[in-house]
């Protein structure tokens, strides 16, 4: 079982997304699959990316909804939520 931990910034992020009114559900069900399965589900497309953000995963909860994640030692840190805009992808 991983141990799930969150940054400041995605914290954040998943406030303002709450705010807006979008169900929070895909993000609640994938952080409880997370918790218990790695890799991810091939469901949420995840990729490693490559460059500046290398060893970052990108997880696709829906078409433009994207989880950005770290992974390490037993321990995932979900570092952003947002679009691909928003995330600069």
């Amino acid at each position: 079982m991983q141990k799930i931990d969150f940054s400041r910034q995605f914290l954040k992020d998943r406030k303002k997304w709450s705010r807006s009114g979008v169900s929070m559900q895909p993000l609640e069900a994938f952080i409880c699959t997370i918790q218990y399965t790695w890799p991810p589900p091939a469901q949420y497309e995840p990729h490693l990316l490559a460059g500046p953000m290398d060893g970052i995963w990108d997880i696709h909860l829906r078409q433009n909804w994207i989880v950005l994640l770290r992974f390490d030692a037993g321990i995932v840190l979900l570092l952003r939520m947002g679009t691909h805009g928003e995330l600069g992808l």
